[in-house]
C-alpha cells in the first residue's frame, strides 16, 4: 500500500523520475521512514584533459584552468618566466576537453534526486554524461545546476559514469558575435573589440599590469548534490532591527521538494549563543520560500577593522522532515548596518559609508585576482592579503569589476579581519550588449553572485561597472567608433539596461539593504564636477604628468582609484629574470611592463624628485619610494580633507603576475615601500604636516587626525634639527585629536621654522603625546629627497634572535633618509621598513617570517645617501 500511495504522488513526475525514485529507494520500497540526509561530494576524483581531438590524455587539476594544467603536464614553460607569453597565444585558440569517471557513493544512490554542480565553467562549454548532452555553458560567473535523475534510471545508477567537458575557445564565437552585431563596441583592453560578447575575467585579454592568457577550464568546485523529499538550495539571515537588548534577525530559506509535503526549518545556534526558532510549511514540488524571525540576546556589533571587534555569530540551517534532518547550511552572522551617504550639501553631494550608525573614512585600496589563474589561489595566500590590509589599518578593499568575484574564502577572510568590500559587478571599460539573451544571461549571473555573497557583513555596497560612463563620456568611443546619433542611442539603450535596470532590480529583489552605484567613477576625473560628486578616479596624477602635490589640491568626495607605477624589489625580479635581462628597458623587464609609457612616466617623476640613479638597483629602490612617497600624500591629504573626503582605495594594492605596477605588494607577497607608509599614513592617529602658502609666505600647517572615537587631549611638540642633530627651533602647544575628524593644531612660518637654515639641510620633527607617552610622530623635509644635501649617516645593523624570533637593530649617526632593510632568501617581511632615522636613532625592527623563522637571517640596508 505504501508503495502504492508513493507511485500515485509521483504520478504527475515525469516517467523516467518516476522510474528513478523507485530504483534508488533503499531495497526498492519506500516505507514511512524519512528520508536519508541530502549529500554534497566534491568531485574530487582524478580527472584528464587534452586539446580537442588529439589521441593523448594528460592528468588535470579540478579545480584548474587549462594553462596550469599544461604547465603541470610540462607540456608549456612557466607563462610568468622571462618573455613566455607570445609563443603561448595558440592555446586561447584551441578546444579543450575534460573528463572523468564518476562512481556514485553508496550515500548518493539512495536519493531519488541527483544533480551536477559547477561552481564555475570558463566559459563555453559543453557537458555530457554518458555521451549524451546535458548543458551548454556560456558564462564564466554562473553556478551550473544539472539534473542528472533522467540519465540515472535502470542499473545504470550504480554502474561507472562517464563525464566530459569540451571547452570551445571564446575566440571564433567572440568574432562571430561581433560580426552579427549592429555597431562594433568599443572593447577597451581587447585589440580584437569582441570579449564584450562573452561573460568572462576582462582582464584575461590582457591590461596594462597584466598578460594576455585566455584560459579556460573548470576554474571553481563541482560536486554531486543528491536528496530526496527536500533540499536546501539557499538561506540567509538578514538584521532588521538591531538594538542593545536584540537583535531580529529574518531568516529566509529557499527549498525545493519533489513532493507534497510539510517541512520543518530550524535556526540555531551551534555555540547556543541564541535560541533555535522553527516554524513547519507544507512544501510544494518545486521551489519554496519558508522564512522566520530569529533573536539574538544582547547583541555584539560587527565592526571595521580598527573600530572594534568584527564579532561574527554562526548559525545552522537545517531542514527537518519526519521529524528528521535532511539538510543542513551553515551562515555566519555579523550584526551592523552599512548605509552609502549621498545627500546634496555646500560642496555638491557626499559621498560616504555610515557603519552602525557611525560615518567611518575609509582607508584601503583596489584588489585584482591574485593569480593570472585564480584557481591555484589557496586560502593561506587570500589570508595573507588580509593580513596585510589589516596591518596596514586599511578597512575597506575595492573587488575591480574586470576581474573576477572572489572565491567564498576572500570574503570569509574579509569578514573575519573587518574588511569592508566594494564590490564591483565585473564589468569594466567597454559596452556592452543589450540583446535579450545577453541580458538575461547577466541576470543569472548578478542573482547566483548575490544571493552567494549577501550573507557576508563585509560587502558594503554593489556597484555596476568599472570607468565605463566615465570612458563613453571622455575617451573618445563615439568619435573613434564613427558613431552615428542612432548608434550612439542604442549602445546607450544597452548601458541603461544593464546597469540601470537589471543590476539594480536584481540588487533590490534579493539584497535590498545594501546600495547599488551604478559606475565607477560617476563623473570623470577632468571635469570639476568629479571633485564635488559621487567617486572619483584621479589620473592626472600619472596619466595627465601632475605632479603629485596636485593631490593636496584636487579633493574628491571619496577617492575609489589614484595611483602610481613602481618596480618590485630587486629580490622579486631575480625570481623572474636572468642576470642580464635586470636593466630598464631589457626585453625581458618591457614583457613585464605593460603600460606603453610605463618606465618614461616612472622617469619623468623621477627626475623631479630624485637624483638621476646609478644603476639598476638604485632606480628600483627609487622607483619604490617615489611611488611611496607620491601616494603617500594622496592618503594623508584625503584624510586631512575629512569630512568633505570620506575615503581613498589607492590603485593597486596586489598583482596577478610579477610585473612592473601600480601595486603596493608585488605578485611574490612582498611589500613595497608604499605598503610600509599606507600603514603609517592609514595609523588610527596621524600627524600629517603640510607647507602651504598664504599672504604672508609658506607655512607649515599641522593636521591632527584620528579614527579614534574619543577625543584625545594632549601635547604638540615640533623642533627643527639639522643632519647632524643640532636643534635650532622648537615650540610646544596643547592640543586635541577631534574623535573621527581632522585638526589644524599648529601653523609655524617655514622662515622661523628654518632660521635661515638651508632647506636641503633640514628637518621638522614632530610629536604629540598623551597622557604621558608618545602617541605620534612625524618628519617633515623642507626640500624634495633629491635635493638633500644627506650626510653619511652611520647607518649600523645588528640581528639578534631573541624568544624564537629574529630582531634587527639600524641605528644612525646622522640623518638616514629612506631606509631599507633587505633579507635576501628569506621568506617574510620587516615590521617596519622604508623608514627614516634622526642622528642618534636606533630603531628595533622584528622580521616577520610567512613560516616557521629562518635559521639564519643575513640583512642588507641601505638609504638614499650616496658617496
Amino acid at each position: 500500500m505504501a508503495a502504492l500511495d508513493r507511485i500515485i504522488r509521483l504520478a504527475a513526475r515525469p516517467l523516467a523520475l518516476v522510474l528513478v525514485a523507485l530504483m534508488l529507494a533503499p531495497g526498492g520500497r519506500v516505507g514511512a521512514q524519512s528520508p536519508p540526509p541530502a549529500v554534497r561530494a566534491p568531485l574530487d576524483q582524478p580527472w584528464r584533459f587534452r586539446e580537442a581531438g588529439a589521441a593523448a590524455w594528460q592528468a588535470a587539476t579540478v579545480p584548474g584552468t587549462v594553462h596550469t594544467d599544461l604547465l603541470a603536464a610540462g607540456l608549456i614553460r612557466d607563462p610568468f618566466a622571462g618573455r613566455a607569453e607570445p609563443a603561448l597565444q595558440w592555446i586561447e585558440g584551441k578546444d579543450w576537453e575534460y573528463a572523468t569517471t564518476l562512481t556514485f557513493p553508496a550515500a548518493v544512490t539512495r536519493h531519488r534526486q541527483v544533480e551536477l554542480v559547477f561552481q564555475g565553467l570558463d566559459t563555453y562549454a559543453d557537458v555530457r554524461f554518458d555521451g549524451t548532452e546535458v548543458l551548454r555553458a556560456n558564462n564564466m560567473f554562473r553556478t551550473w545546476r544539472i539534473d542528472l535523475t533522467p540519465q540515472l534510471a535502470g542499473a545504470a545508477a550504480v554502474a561507472p559514469h562517464e563525464l566530459s567537458i569540451t571547452f570551445h575557445s571564446p575566440i571564433p564565437r567572440e568574432d562571430s558575435a561581433a560580426a552579427a552585431y549592429p555597431v562594433k563596441l568599443p572593447a577597451g583592453n581587447d585589440p580584437h573589440g569582441t570579449r564584450v560578447f562573452t561573460r568572462k575575467a576582462a582582464y584575461q585579454y590582457g591590461w596594462d599590469w597584466g598578460p594576455r592568457y585566455v584560459t579556460g577550464g573548470i576554474w571553481r568546485p563541482a560536486e554531486l548534490h543528491a536528496w530526496t523529499g527536500a533540499t536546501l538550495r539557499d538561506a540567509v539571515l538578514e538584521p532588521q532591527v538591531i538594538t542593545d537588548s536584540v537583535a531580529r534577525l529574518s531568516a529566509r530559506a529557499s527549498v525545493d521538494a519533489d513532493t507534497v509535503r510539510a517541512a520543518t526549518l530550524v535556526v540555531r545556534s551551534p555555540a547556543n549563543e541564541f535560541p533555535a526558532r522553527s516554524v513547519t510549511q507544507q512544501l510544494q514540488p518545486g521551489p519554496n520560500d519558508v522564512a522566520l524571525d530569529v533573536d539574538i540576546p544582547s547583541p555584539q556589533l560587527w565592526w571595521p577593522n580598527g573600530m572594534g571587534k568584527p564579532r561574527l555569530y554562526d548559525a545552522v540551517v537545517e531542514l527537518q522532515l519526519d521529524g528528521a534532518t535532511v539538510d543542513t547550511l551553515h551562515r555566519r552572522i555579523g550584526l551592523r548596518t552599512v548605509e552609502l551617504v549621498t545627500e546634496p550639501d555646500s560642496i555638491g553631494t557626499s559621498f560616504y559609508f555610515r557603519v552602525n550608525g557611525v560615518p567611518v573614512f575609509m582607508k584601503g585600496a583596489n584588489v585584482i585576482p591574485l593569480d593570472h589563474f585564480a584557481s591555484r589561489v589557496d586560502s593561506a595566500r587570500y589570508r595573507r592579503l588580509f593580513a596585510d590590509a589589516a596591518a596596514a589599518h586599511m578597512n575597506m578593499l575595492r573587488v575591480w569589476g574586470g576581474g573576477i568575484y572572489e572565491a567564498d574564502r576572500f570574503y570569509d577572510l574579509a569578514d573575519e579581519y573587518g574588511i569592508l568590500i566594494w564590490q564591483d559587478f565585473m564589468f569594466a571599460n567597454a559596452m556592452y550588449p543589450g540583446d535579450p539573451a545577453f541580458l538575461a544571461n547577466v541576470r543569472f549571473e548578478a542573482a547566483d553572485q548575490v544571493r552567494r555573497l549577501r550573507q557576508h557583513p563585509s560587502i558594503a555596497l554593489w556597484c555596476g561597472n568599472n570607468e565605463i560612463r566615465e570612458g563613453w563620456e571622455n575617451w573618445g568611443w563615439q568619435r573613434e567608433l564613427g558613431y552615428s546619433p542612432a548608434d550612439s542611442a542604442a549602445v546607450w539603450q544597452a548601458y541603461e539596461a544593464i546597469f540601470h535596470e537589471v543590476l539594480p532590480q536584481v540588487v533590490q529583489a534579493l539584497d535590498p539593504q545594501r546600495a547599488y552605484w551604478p559606475s565607477s567613477p560617476s563623473i570623470g576625473w577632468g571635469h570639476a564636477e568629479s571633485l564635488a560628486h559621487g567617486d572619483s578616479h584621479y589620473w592626472g596624477v600619472w596619466w595627465g604628468e601632475e605632479p603629485f602635490e596636485v593631490y593636496a589640491r584636487k579633493l574628491p568626495r571619496f577617492a575609489s582609484e589614484f595611483g602610481f607605477q613602481a618596480y618590485p624589489g630587486l629580490t622579486s625580479i631575480e625570481r623572474f629574470t636572468p642576470p642580464a635581462e635586470r636593466a630598464v628597458g631589457s626585453p625581458v623587464l618591457l614583457a613585464h611592463q605593460k603600460h606603453a609609457r610605463g618606465d618614461e612616466l616612472i622617469r619623468t617623476y623621477m627626475n623631479r624628485w630624485f637624483q638621476e640613479p646609478r644603476d639598476f638597483a638604485e632606480w628600483v629602490y627609487q622607483s619604490q619610494l617615489l611611488q611611496a612617497e607620491g601616494i603617500g600624500l594622496a592618503l594623508e591629504a584625503h584624510r586631512r580633507a575629512m569630512p568633505r573626503t570620506m575615503g581613498t582605495l589607492f590603485w593597486q594594492l596586489n598583482d596577478t603576475w610579477p610585473v612592473v605596477s601600480w601595486s603596493s605588494i608585488d605578485w611574490f607577497g612582498q611589500w613595497k615601500a608604499l605598503q610600509w607608509y599606507a600603514a603609517r599614513a592609514f595609523a588610527p592617529l596621524l600627524i600629517s604636516p603640510v607647507i602651504e602658502q598664504d599672504s604672508a609666505g609658506d607655512v607649515v600647517r599641522v593636521y591632527l587626525v584620528s579614527d579614534l572615537p574619543l577625543p584625545v587631549a594632549g601635547r604638540l611638540s615640533a623642533q627643527t634639527l639639522d643632519f647632524r642633530g643640532r636643534v635650532w627651533f622648537q615650540r610646544q602647544v596643547s592640543a586635541t585629536a577631534a574623535a573621527g575628524g581632522s585638526t589644524l593644531a599648529l601653523e609655524i612660518p617655514v622662515a622661523e621654522a628654518l632660521r635661515n637654515l638651508a632647506a636641503g639641510e633640514t628637518v621638522l620633527q614632530l610629536n604629540f603625546s598623551a597622557a604621558g607617552r608618545s602617541v605620534a610622530e612625524r618628519l617633515l623635509y623642507f626640500a624634495l629627497p633629491g635635493e638633500l644635501a644627506l650626510p653619511d649617516p652611520g647607518l649600523g645593523v645588528e640581528v639578534l634572535k631573541r624568544g624564537g624570533e629574529w630582531l634587527v637593530l639600524v641605528s644612525a649617526l646622522a640623518l638616514a633618509r629612506g631606509v631599507e632593510l633587505v633579507a635576501p632568501g628569506a621568506e617574510g617581511r620587516f615590521e617596519d621598513n622604508f623608514f627614516d632615522l634622526l642622528p642618534g636613532e636606533t630603531r628595533a625592527v622584528r622580521f616577520l617570517p610567512n613560516g616557521p623563522p629562518p635559521a639564519r637571517l643575513q640583512v642588507w640596508v641601505r638609504s638614499l645617501y650616496r658617496r
